[in-house]
């Protein structure tokens, strides 16, 4: 939906967090102000009722679920709904043709790939913009004028666009997130959806080596895949185009080969766009990781601690534990978020590196279940741990014990009911390690 076509609409704003807010700023600055209804659910269902009979649009904040059967009702009432990311990409599309816009998402690796792909832009003179799930609101980019808008979308925003991005890139597809989509089929197409209305000479570069993601991107037309020979490809610690080493992990300053994995689709991206990627590359080596992703905090006693905070499902702890060569612990566990640790298990029953694990908070009993049906490696431990404090006082003295070098936070859940969110989880965790000293 274009600005244009609000001017004279009765608009509801649904929900006023930094996007809500984003939204009514925006309006307010192009004198679309004598129109605008602020709801948040908490406000309750008669307010909403009498609001609704008002509206013509709906602007809609990420947090609100495109199934909440208030949506459906507005729509039954021939009320339009729309979101900062779609007024942002239908905006561009008309009124910014000289500004490309790459989108990026996938159920872990978003926030480094974007984070990464606008530093490297950054670094070779491009004006680009960083915004969308990291940075800025989209809408607040859209008055000046760019070469390049590099965007994070979740599968909250990306849920019901009317347009996509000229370029589209995902990292993965896993399980999470599935209460605010009402199961896993749908977060997993809410998610592709980011590249359903791509038009022609647009690209979705997807990464070959998850098959999940494959599967869903199978009938998407303009796919490009990466993680290929043929191509932009990572092994081990190591980032190649076709047969040429391009970087080691050893000369970034970020940690997890994993990472290297994302590095292959934006770079693919980087070529893609027509830029010189093998400068892109050097421009990567001062690069920043991004806080709580796999973030090196301290070495104490020849013990590296690494804070992982951001990982809120089972598969970005197997990652996270496939990254390190060293013997390590292992801490996991939060809300309780009907999770399947399985194959968590099932990567440390078959990784002699991973010494010990952790478990704490709602979902620590059940992550300690698994592990003691799947485990059975000799000289395994498992402890469940009564709070942080204490599970990093543990894994610190075993990892003293068995010589082992590396203690990974990998909580594989949310944080919410013990921390307000995963920063806030990662700080404390940062804090504890730091008072070991």
């Amino acid at each position: 939906m274009l600005i244009n076509e609000l001017k004279k609409q009765n608009i509801i704003i649904w929900g006023l967090g930094s996007e809500g807010q984003a939204a009514k700023a925006y309006l307010e600055q192009h004198k679309i102000t004598n129109n605008i209804m602020i709801y948040n659910d908490s406000d309750g269902s008669e307010k909403f009722e009498e609001l609704l009979s008002k509206a013509d649009v709906i602007i809609r904040s990420p947090g609100v679920s495109i199934y909440k059967k208030e949506i459906a009702r507005a729509k039954e009432m021939g009320i339009k709904i729309t979101s900062c990311s779609d007024i942002f990409l239908s905006e561009m599309r008309v009124n910014h043709p000289n500004t490309k816009v790459i989108g990026i998402s996938g159920s872990k690796g978003k926030s480094t790939s974007a984070s990464m792909l606008f530093h490297m832009l950054r670094r070779l003179g491009y004006n680009a913009a960083l915004g969308g799930n990291i940075g800025k609101p989209l809408i607040e980019l859209l008055d000046k004028n760019y070469d390049y808008v590099v965007c994070e979308f979740s599968s909250y925003q990306a849920s019901d666009l009317s347009v996509s991005p000229e370029i589209v890139m995902f990292t993965n597809l896993f399980s999470v997130h599935t209460d605010w989509h009402g199961g896993h089929d749908n977060y997993c197409r809410d998610k592709v959806h980011l590249a359903a209305h791509q038009q022609k000479g647009d690209v979705c570069v997807v990464n070959a080596n998850n098959a999940q993601l494959v599967e869903y991107c199978k009938n998407l037309p303009n796919v490009v895949y990466y993680g290929e020979n043929t191509g932009f490809h990572a092994n081990g610690k190591d980032l190649y185009y076709k047969d040429e080493l391009l970087l080691k992990i050893d000369d970034l300053h970020i940690s997890g080969n994993h990472n290297m994995d994302n590095l292959a689709g934006v770079m693919t991206v980087l070529k893609l766009l027509g830029i010189d990627f093998r400068k892109g590359a050097e421009t990567l080596k001062t690069f920043e990781p991004l806080p709580h992703r796999l973030q090196k905090v301290c070495t104490i006693n020849g013990v590296l601690f690494i804070n992982d905070s951001i990982s809120t499902a089972p598969e970005a702890a197997i990652s996270a534990m496939q990254s390190f060569d060293e013997d390590m612990a292992i801490i996991s566990g939060g809300i309780e978020n009907k999770q399947d640790y399985t194959q968590y298990a099932m990567t440390i029953e078959h990784n002699p590196k991973v010494k010990m694990a952790v478990t704490l908070f709602q979902c620590g009993p059940q992550i300690a279940e698994t592990l003691r049906r799947i485990v059975k490696r000799p000289g395994f431990k498992l402890v469940e741990a009564e709070n942080l404090e204490e599970a990093v006082k543990l894994a610190y003295e075993e990892m003293q014990r068995v010589g082992g070098k590396l203690v990974l936070f990998s909580p594989t859940a949310p944080s919410f009911g013990y921390y307000k969110n995963f920063m806030e989880r990662g700080d404390d965790f940062i804090r504890i390690v730091k008072g070991l000293k």
